[in-house]
């Protein structure tokens, strides 16, 4: 194999965008190039006398030691999927609306995105047979420029796949692969590109075909962008289109991932398959087709869960659903949500609830929450027990851990840490790196972050017609001895940008303090259309320009993932100020352990589970609040108070000994922090949590509806017959014989209680009569109609008083029915007292939830 062949397979596959090593390969070969696009295709096409270069003896060794080790790295036999699932089939189909693998490849926005691109790249380090569907925007997601006057400008450039390190899909006999799709009432052109990152395949579909009439070759050129209309047929061709690729090129899922509701609309495509493959009824294929299927909820935002007006859903799916052979109002009370004014929506992760079967959100707060949000899905079954679960998320730890940190870990740990990333008693050794090693590697990575920063902010100044003078000052912008305090994200308005400006006198003197002096760099991008989220843009710009702040608060513009590598790992300190809830995870927090830097969070997301009084700062109190206003005083309070009497004082504790930059305690400090969160925050454990929690599942429960048209006309019937007799059913006496007494229920505390709030104890989230015993011999008769006791169970809810333990038991049926009459009766014993409810629920043994069919009535 040539050494251009060589570098053409590294260029091809995205593994070259966690191996920063592959970076200085390429840019060796083109400085100039790599440094203005940091793509590895670019270099290729645009370096004169390549071939000539290539006759180097030293570089023809380095691309064929990397290129050696991308081939081994594809040919591993033994991942942690064959290790642990070899008998369990694939592929699993992830569908997600963006995908953060590289800035070279601009189709993400934020968090979401980036966590996609996570799930991508631990999938290929794991082994595990994925393959991925996203869609290709020829202008990418914004570029952002903050003009003069701090406000936001959305520029768009134009990306052409064969300018990245993307192919054209093709069919077997080499040609472009081109399909119809139907969307409203007429009919585009769908075609694909493909990323090869690591072993994993991540398709991008694209409307940008010369077939198309230019307004559809565009539907796909926004992240985003555009109004309702371009939304939905974007999602259209995501879900829609994406099943219709996987099909044509002959890949049979074993299981979906829905990551988001966006791609929600790839299950009717999937039902119609069904019902014409199999001849099934809609109500069959339906229950086949969510057998097999994850829905990942990610935020409690209402903008982040997508809803479509009912005349839009009836423009692009009215033909669809009648071909179904069932009613429109059928099919819109799937996912119909009335909005508090005259009109009523198509909510997307209504729908994705209703046609999935496995749900959950993205940490352990957010499943609390998500459960509480979307308890109208199970509306009588307790929010703590419905089926809505959560997986904590992660980061890609190769992706997000600079270099320097890398080399580090080999000279200190051993060079096979990859290997261990999700093994937690592995990184105690950490623990063991000395201070003066991990100083020495954060002051580079600090001046690295400066470097960034004050080459951006120069270009930014002069961009904005700034005098030389105010360009030439940047240089003496931040040092790597003064602490400096990151935040970097989207701007959205819930995230509090501008929360430390909430007292600008607290905040000048704590900048201007020349004993212990503080700064912050910001960067992020608003939503083209979040007006009060630009306005945090243009409020901290003019803030950084105040003479008090100038140096001391810095914006940069058009966040981006270089930014956010250097950030990221530059900082001593990542500030994270959300509105609690709201935060589902902040997975940019996640990221700063890996470079041995602290977090300073609200204890929202991932934090609240991270946070363990040693290992970083939490910013306020888990509480209720009167108000917004109320809660943004509190917390901004604190965060003085935490900075200046806890933060700062630590860091410069050695300041008095003569000593310059951190001191021994605060490395003492990232260290703790490195250990405790790197093996429970990444992707690889994240990933490993789907496949058995989720996945495997899923692969296993869709095998046995697949396998058993039986079992789901099964399913049917009963769900049917529940239906059919729930509202004729009742306890028609419950009896002790033994002490007992009945106590006041604290139920409707809990139901109506505003989603910030959670921790109440378990026992009074449950609805029905409460009674206190220690020994009892307890009756219970409920009528059941014409259903069969085995359709149903009766079950005693035990709490108890002192540890709030939750523990059900079964009541054992007596006998035969009498006049639809079930009698049943529970032993009951106790070391002390005991809270006991009673309920009777809708269940079979094949179910994958215990509640799944949602009928369930309390005494």
């Amino acid at each position: 194999m040539t050494t251009l062949s060589q570098l053409n397979d590294l260029a091809y596959n995205y593994w070259w965008s966690w191996n920063q090593d592959v970076w200085n390969l390429f840019s060796s070969i083109n400085k100039e190039v790599w440094a203005e696009t940091r793509n590895p295709v670019l270099v290729l096409k645009n370096t004169k006398d390549l071939e000539a270069s290539l006759n180097n003896e030293d570089l023809k060794k380095k691309v064929g030691d990397l290129h050696s080790r991308l081939v081994t790295y594809l040919n591993r036999k033994d991942t942690w999927f064959a290790k642990n699932f070899a008998n369990t089939k694939g592929p699993i189909a992830y569908f997600s609306a963006e995908y953060g693998i590289h800035e070279a490849l601009p189709i993400y926005s934020g968090g979401l995105g980036v966590l996609s691109g996570d799930h991508v790249k631990s999938a290929s380090d794991l082994g595990i047979p994925m393959v991925f569907v996203g869609l290709f925007y020829s202008n990418g997601y914004f570029t952002q420029r903050i003009n003069e006057d701090g406000k936001q400008l959305d520029l768009y450039g134009k990306f052409q796949p064969e300018n990245l390190s993307l192919t054209p899909v093709t069919t077997k006999n080499g040609e472009a692969l081109v399909f119809d799709l139907e969307l409203a009432e007429r009919t585009i052109k769908v075609q694909a590109h493909k990323a090869m990152v690591g072993s994993s395949e991540l398709y991008l579909l694209d409307s940008n075909h010369p077939a198309n009439s230019e307004a559809d070759r565009l539907l796909t050129a926004k992240l985003y962008g555009g109004d309702r209309e371009m939304r939905i047929s974007q999602e259209v061709i995501l879900g829609i289109g994406g099943v219709k690729l996987l099909k044509a090129l002959g890949i049979e899922p074993a299981a979906f991932h829905m990551n988001e509701g966006h791609s929600g609309f790839f299950q009717l495509e999937r039902i119609k398959n069904a019902m014409k493959e199999r001849s099934m009824t809609f109500d069959e294929a339906k229950i086949l087709c969510a057998s097999n299927c994850l829905f990942t909820t990610h935020t409690p935002v209402p903008a982040g869960n997508e809803a479509f007006s009912l005349p839009l859903m009836h423009k692009h799916f009215f033909k669809m659903i009648k071909g179904f052979n069932i009613s429109w109002e059928r099919f819109v009370e799937l996912g119909i949500v009335p909005e508090k004014s005259d009109y009523k929506y198509f909510s997307l992760t209504v729908f994705a609830i209703n046609v999935a079967r496995f749900y959950n959100g993205v940490s352990e707060l957010h499943g609390k929450i998500a459960q509480k949000m979307w308890r109208d899905q199970w509306p009588q079954v307790p929010e703590v027990e419905n089926p809505m679960s959560h997986i904590t998320n992660g980061v890609h730890v190769q992706t997000w851990m600079a270099l320097d940190v890398k080399n580090l870990l080999n000279e200190t740990v051993g060079t096979k840490w990859e290997d261990e990333l999700a093994n937690h008693d592995f990184w105690k050794k950490a623990g063991d790196i000395s201070n003066s090693e991990i100083r020495e590697t954060k002051v580079a990575l600090k001046a690295k972050m400066i470097s960034l920063v004050r080459a951006q902010l120069k270009k930014q100044l002069k961009e904005n017609n700034e005098s030389q003078k105010e360009i030439d000052a940047v240089d003496t912008y931040l040092d790597d001895k003064t602490l400096v305090i990151g935040f970097a994200r989207r701007f959205a308005t819930y995230k509090r940008a501008t929360l430390i400006f909430k007292d600008l006198k607290k905040l000048e003197a704590l900048v201007n303090n020349p004993e212990r002096p503080v700064a912050f760099v910001f960067s992020g991008k608003a939503h083209p259309q979040d007006v009060p989220g630009q306005k945090y843009i243009e409020e901290i710009y003019k803030f950084s320009r105040m003479p008090s702040l100038k140096g001391k608060v810095i914006i940069l513009e058009n966040y981006d993932m270089n930014i956010s590598r250097h950030l990221v790992s530059g900082s001593d300190v990542w500030l994270n100020n959300p509105r609690r809830p709201m935060e589902a995870s902040g997975t940019s927090g996640q990221k700063v352990p890996i470079n041995f830097g602290l977090n300073f969070s609200v204890l929202d997301g991932w934090w609240r589970e991270a946070f363990d009084g040693n290992n970083g700062w939490a910013i306020g109190e888990e509480k209720d609040f009167a108000n917004d206003e109320i809660q943004d005083y509190e917390d901004a309070m604190d965060f003085y108070k935490t900075l200046e009497q806890t933060i700062l004082p630590l860091y410069y504790a050695d300041k008095a000994k003569g000593e310059n930059g951190s001191s021994a305690a605060w490395i003492e400090k990232t260290k703790i922090s490195f250990v405790t969160n790197i093996s429970r925050y990444s992707t690889h454990r994240m990933v490993q949590d789907y496949m058995t929690k989720f996945y495997a599942p899923a692969i296993a429960y869709g095998d046995k509806y697949k396998n058993n048209g039986d079992l789901i006309k099964t399913y049917l019937d009963n769900r049917r017959a529940l239906k059919m007799n729930w509202k004729a059913m009742y306890f028609t006496y419950v009896h002790f014989d033994g002490n007992h007494v009945e106590v006041p229920s604290q139920f409707d505390k809990s139901w109506k209680s505003p989603l910030h709030h959670v921790e109440y104890p378990a026992e009074v989230t449950f609805p029905g009569r409460v009674f206190e015993t220690n020994e009892a011999h307890i009756h219970v008769g409920t009528y059941l109609g014409d259903l069969k006791p085995e359709s149903v169970v009766v079950e005693a809810v035990i709490c108890d008083l002192k540890t709030d333990e939750v523990k059900t038991e079964k009541l054992r049926l007596k006998g035969p029915l009498e006049d639809g009459v079930g009698h049943f009766e529970l032993k009951f014993k106790a070391n002390d007292s005991k809270k006991i409810r009673f309920r009777i629920y809708g269940h079979d043994n094949f179910l994958v939830h215990p509640f799944e069919y949602g009928y369930m009535m309390w005494y």
